[in-house]
């Protein structure tokens, strides 16, 4: 694997002289140069180089674009030594770790996703669906947070005395079967499941939507959309 810092200087390198290139497009290029990343650990740098405002981002439907934020600066990101981006993907994953888990890309892309939702229920019961759903097993508390929740509306929203007669089914037994089996787990951390029975169309269609732009940003599918702007058969 390309070292961080190696890795951070191509991704510059590569979208130097006013380029735009795509997730998949940077991963393809880097492939091009002997560089065989994974497709989230190169979403992991480019998020990175954005937030550090190194690169702009926007969106083009299906993908993200992104640019140098800085044309004139080209040539001078590190080619050696510590990297501003790898630094800040480190943090991200230190902060994923105190929750106990490491290096599962999952949580915060979920919690990326869920990050605007309003109000705080509908984010905590989406991420509860969204993990129940992907894993096949109960949600647990610690997942949330590894999806960036804050600890204390987790804490407010599961400590009401009703919230087992709303949409989600608290429990606060102890699942060794899943603390054994997934070590990532944190012991003692509460497990939640919605009831599905009590689901209504607006939920699931969020929950549909999510998935769905998880599945875009995990997989190329550009060569399979159409650059007509025909979305559906009542546009011809």
């Amino acid at each position: 694997m390309q070292e961080h810092n190696d890795l951070s200087a191509e991704i510059y390198d590569l979208l130097k002289d006013g380029r735009q290139l795509s997730i998949s497009g940077v991963t393809r290029e880097l492939k091009a140069r002997n560089l065989n990343e994974h497709r989230l650990i190169v979403t992991g740098y480019l998020r990175a180089l954005h937030d550090l405002d190194h690169l702009n981002e926007f969106d083009l439907s299906p993908s993200k674009i992104y640019t140098l934020k800085n044309t004139n600066s080209v040539g001078t990101f590190p080619k050696s030594g510590a990297s501003g981006a790898f630094n800040a993907f480190s943090a991200a994953a230190s902060k994923k770790t105190a929750f106990g888990f490491s290096g599962f890309e999952i949580y915060s892309m979920v919690g990326e996703k869920i990050s605007k939702m309003t109000p705080t229920a509908v984010r905590l019961e989406t991420a509860v669906y969204i993990f129940s759903t992907l894993f096949d097993r109960p949600c647990f508390e610690s997942e949330l947070g590894a999806a960036g929740i804050d600890p204390s509306q987790i804490t407010r929203y599961f400590g009401s005395p009703d919230v087992s007669e709303q949409l989600v089914f608290k429990s606060k037994s102890d699942y060794k079967k899943y603390y054994d089996e997934i070590p990532s787990l944190t012991k003692g951390s509460p497990a939640y499941e919605i009831y599905t029975e009590k689901l209504d169309t607006d939920f699931l269609m969020r929950a549909v939507n999510l998935l769905n732009s998880l599945l875009k940003d995990a997989t190329d599918i550009s060569e399979l959309v159409s650059k007509s702007g025909n979305k559906s058969l009542l546009d011809f």
